[in-house]
C-alpha cells in the first residue's frame, strides 16, 4: 500500500478548518490537542465535503487531565497519541489511516449502493402503480415502452405482443402453436417513424422471436455485428429505408403469472447522453454503447411487472366484451322477440350516447359543467342497452297487440265468420218467407232483407273499424258494441251471442289496443326490469346502470312510473335515455299498427310532452337547438318523412305549472308513452 502526504503547518490548518467546505480533493487527517478535538470535528462534520478523520496529540499531562481519554474517540476521531511521538508509532498510525480510509470507501460505496438499490425498488414499485393504475391497453404499452426508454437511456423502441393467430386451434402441449407477435407500439426519439401495425411469425429466425420463444432476454452490442452462428438475424430493411443506424439492442420478454411470453419489449441504441438525437452513423458511433447487465435485469424485472400490468388489462378487457356481448344478446333476443319493434333496444343507445355527448360538450347552463368520464361513459351505455331488458319476460301476444281483438290470432276474423252466418241466416229466412203462404209481397220481402243486410255490413264495418284502436272510443260508441254483442246465432245447434263478454270488453278499450289488465303487463316490464338489474352484483363503477336504465318512463311532474320520481329525483343520464326511448319509438318505421310519423309530427308531440311536464325541458332544448333530432333521423328515418321542423317554437313552449297530483294525459302524450312501452297505440 503506497499513499502519499501533503503536510501543512498549524496556521495552514487552521484556515482549512475555517474553509472546510473547499476541502482539497483528498482524504484529510486532522492532528489535533485535546481540548479543540471535538470543536473540530462539529466544525468538520457540518461542512466538509470529503472523508476526514482526527488524531488527538497529548502530552501526558494533558492526558492525566482528562478523566477518562477513551471518552474523546468517536467515528472520525480514531486515535489517541501521547506525545513526543516516536517515527516508528506515527508510520503504525498512518497505517491504521490508511486502512481507516479504505474501509470507509468501501462503506461508502455500499451506502450508495444501498441507496440505488433502494431507488430502483422505490421506481419499480411507483412503475407497478403507475402501470396498474391504467386501463387502456394502447396507453399501458406507451407508458410500458416510456418508461423503459427512460429507465435506459434508449434512443428508440418497439412493443410486441402475443396473440392467438384466427382459427388456429389451441395445443395445450404448446402454448406458442396458436400465437403469433403482433407489433403494437413504436417510437423513436431522433427520426420520427409512422407507425402501423402488423403480425409476424414467432420463430427463431427474427430476434424478437427468439427472446420470446426463450423467455430470456437477449442483449446485442451491435446488430450489425452479430454472429454467424445465431440463428436469429437483423433486418437492416428498416434502417436503409429510414436513414436511422440501429447498433445496440436489448429485448426482454414481458412473463406472466405462468412464465409464459405475452409480449416483449425492444428497447434500441443505448445512449452516453440522453439529449443527444442520433441523425447520423457518426453520431451514432460516438455516442451509442451497448446495454449493460444492470439495464438487462432491471427491464426484464419491469417488463415482469409490466406483463401482469399487460394480462390483467387484457383480461379486463376480454370480461368487459364478454359482459357487452352478453348484453347486446339480450337486446338482440328482445327486438327478435318481436317483429314490430326490433331493433328498438339498439337504436336507443345510439340517440342516448349522441344527445349525451351534445350536452357535455355545452357550454350553456345547465349543461356547462356536466361531463361524464370513460368509466361514466361505459356506465351509460351499459344502461341504454339494458332499459328494456324486462321485456323479455312480456307476452309477445301482449308486447305485439296490433288490434284489440288480437291474441295468439286477430279475433276479428272469427267475428266475420260469424256475420257471415247471420247473412246466411237472413238469406234463408228471405227464402222461407217467399214461399210461404199468405205472406208479404216478394218485393216487400227484399227491402226488407236488403235492409238488414245493409245493418249488418254497417256493423260490421264499425266493428273492424273499432279494432283497430286508432281513433278515441266515446261512451255512444261503446254502447253501440253492447247493442250488436247482443245478436244471437246458432253455432253447432247452440244459440251464442255474436260478441262474447271478452271480445265486448276489449273492443271497449277507449283508446290504443289494450286493456287495462295488459297495459299493467306491459308497464310492468319497467319494473321487471328494476328488479333484474338490482340483483345484479354490478361493480363500482357500473353501480348507476339500474337508476339509469330503471328511469326511462319516470315524469318530471311525479306521475310516470313505476316510482313516480320527479326531475329533481333523476340523474340527467336517466332523463336523456327517457328522451331517446320516445323519439325512437315516436320515429321507428318498423310497427306496422301505426301510420310512420313525420319528423315534425314526432317533434310536436314531443313538444306537447315537455310543455306537460313529461320531458325534461332543458334536455328537450339540447336535443333540438344541437340538431341531435335531426342527425339520428337521416340515420334511421326515411327521407320522405324528414320534413321541416319549427325550432324556435319548440324551444319557445314552457312547462305548465306543476299540480300536487296530475292526472291527464293528453291524446299525443298518451300515444309516445304507448310507442315507447313497445305498443300500439291511439
Amino acid at each position: 500500500m503506497h499513499s502519499f502526504y501533503d503536510y501543512h503547518s498549524t496556521a495552514h490548518s487552521c484556515t482549512i478548518i475555517e474553509h472546510a467546505h473547499t476541502l482539497p480533493d483528498a482524504d484529510v487527517v486532522f492532528l489535533t490537542d485535546p481540548a479543540v478535538a471535538h470543536r473540530i470535528e462539529r466544525i468538520l462534520r457540518k461542512h466538509a465535503k470529503r472523508k476526514f478523520a482526527i488524531v488527538v496529540i497529548a502530552s501526558s499531562e494533558e492526558l492525566a487531565d482528562l478523566q477518562d481519554p477513551t471518552e474523546l474517540l468517536n467515528l472520525h476521531i480514531i486515535d489517541i497519541l501521547e506525545a513526543p511521538i516516536s517515527h516508528r508509532q506515527f508510520a503504525i498510525t498512518l497505517r491504521r489511516l490508511q486502512f481507516f480510509f479504505k474501509e470507509r470507501n468501501k462503506l461508502d460505496i455500499l451506502k450508495r449502493q444501498l441507496i440505488e438499490q433502494r431507488n430502483e425498488l422505490q421506481k419499480l414499485n411507483d412503475i407497478g402503480i403507475a402501470l396498474s393504475s391504467e386501463r387502456d391497453v394502447t396507453k399501458l404499452l406507451e407508458m410500458i415502452l416510456s418508461i423503459c426508454m427512460e429507465i435506459t437511456g434508449a434512443d428508440a423502441g418497439s412493443v410486441y405482443v402475443v396473440e392467438d393467430k384466427p382459427g388456429v386451434a389451441a395445443d395445450p402441449a404448446n402454448y406458442f402453436a396458436n400465437k403469433q407477435l403482433r407489433f403494437r407500439h413504436t417510437k423513436n426519439s431522433s427520426k420520427p417513424v409512422p407507425f402501423k401495425e402488423f403480425t409476424m411469425p414467432i420463430s427463431n429466425s427474427s430476434i424478437v422471436g427468439a427472446a420470446t420463444l426463450s423467455g430470456v432476454p437477449l442483449n446485442i452490442p451491435d446488430v450489425y455485428e452479430i454472429p454467424p452462428d445465431a440463428t436469429y438475424s437483423f433486418n437492416r430493411g428498416f434502417d436503409v429505408a429510414s436513414g436511422y443506424r440501429t447498433k445496440s439492442m436489448l429485448t426482454v420478454p414481458m412473463l406472466n403469472r405462468n412464465k409464459e411470453t405475452i409480449g416483449a419489449v425492444q428497447l434500441l441504441n443505448k445512449k452516453r447522453d440522453p439529449n443527444v438525437l442520433l441523425t447520423d452513423e457518426e453520431t451514432t458511433a460516438k455516442y451509442v454503447i451497448p446495454f449493460d447487465k444492470s439495464d438487462e435485469d432491471f427491464i426484464y424485472s419491469l417488463a415482469s411487472q409490466a406483463a401482469i400490468a399487460l394480462e390483467n388489462q387484457i383480461l379486463f378487457e376480454a370480461h368487459r366484451k364478454l359482459l357487452e356481448a352478453f348484453i347486446r344478446l339480450i337486446a338482440e333476443a328482445i327486438d327478435k322477440k318481436s317483429p314490430y319493434t326490433g331493433g328498438h333496444c339498439n337504436r336507443v343507445p345510439v340517440l342516448t350516447e349522441m344527445l349525451a355527448k351534445a350536452a357535455c360538450e355545452s357550454q350553456e347552463e345547465p349543461f356547462k359543467d356536466f361531463n361524464l368520464n370513460d368509466e361514466q361513459w361505459y356506465e351509460l351505455h351499459i344502461a341504454a342497452w339494458l332499459h328494456d331488458c324486462g321485456k323479455i319476460v312480456t307476452p309477445v301476444n301482449i308486447m305485439d297487440k296490433a288490434t284489440k281483438l288480437e291474441k295468439i290470432y286477430d279475433r276479428i276474423e272469427t267475428i266475420k265468420t260469424r256475420f257471415e252466418i247471420l247473412r246466411r241466416d237472413l238469406a234463408l229466412e228471405y227464402q222461407r218467407a217467399l214461399h210461404a203462404p199468405n205472406g208479404k209481397s216478394p218485393e216487400q220481402l227484399e227491402a226488407e232483407f236488403k235492409q238488414k243486410l245493409a245493418e249488418l255490413d254497417d256493423e260490421q264495418k264499425f266493428i273492424e273499424k273499432v279494432n283497430i284502436g286508432s281513433e278515441y272510443l266515446d261512451d255512444e260508441s261503446i254502447e253501440r258494441i253492447k247493442r250488436i254483442s247482443t245478436r244471437k246465432l246458432v253455432i253447432n245447434g247452440e244459440e251464442v251471442p255474436l260478441l262474447n263478454d271478452d271480445e265486448v270488453y276489449n273492443l271497449s278499450v277507449r283508446r290504443g289496443t289494450l286493456t287495462p289488465e295488459e297495459r299493467k303487463i306491459i308497464n310492468d316490464h319497467i319494473v321487471v326490469t328494476i328488479e333484474m338489474l338490482e340483483k345484479l352484483p354490478f361493480p363500482r363503477n357500473l353501480m348507476r346502470v339500474p337508476e339509469y336504465a330503471g328511469g326511462h318512463h319516470e315524469k318530471m311532474d311525479g306521475t310516470g312510473y313505476p316510482r313516480g320520481l320527479t326531475r329533481e329525483q333523476m340523474s340527467i343520464p336517466a332523463r336523456i335515455i327517457a328522451i331517446a326511448d320516445v323519439f325512437e319509438a315516436l320515429t321507428a318505421t318498423d310497427r306496422p299498427y301505426k301510420r310512420s310519423k313525420t319528423l315534425s309530427e314526432v317533434m310536436a308531440i314531443m313538444g306537447k310532452m315537455k310543455e306537460d311536464n313529461h320531458l325534461d325541458p332543458d334536455l328537450f332544448n339540447l336535443f333540438v337547438k344541437s340538431g341531435v333530432y335531426r342527425e339520428y333521423a337521416k340515420m334511421y328515418m326515411s327521407p320522405e318523412l324528414i320534413d321541416e321542423v319549427d325550432e324556435e317554437s319548440l324551444i319557445r313552449i314552457q312547462p305548465r305549472a306543476r299540480k300536487p297530483a296530475e292526472e291527464t294525459v293528453s291524446l299525443m302524450t298518451m300515444e309516445a308513452h304507448h310507442d315507447a312501452v313497445g305498443t300500439p297505440s291511439a
